[in-house]
């Protein structure tokens, strides 16, 4: 998964939200799992 400057990823178990400041290739991980895009 590729992530782009702007958008927005939370997790699913604590609700922390976090805004991409800088995009690249990797995986977004919180609470051991795989963020969430959020379409806003």
């Amino acid at each position: 998964m590729s992530s782009h400057k702007g958008e927005l990823y939370y997790c699913e178990v604590c609700g922390t939200e976090v805004i991409v400041e800088k995009g690249g290739d990797g995986t977004l991980n919180c609470c051991s799992q795989k963020m969430k895009h959020k379409v806003t």
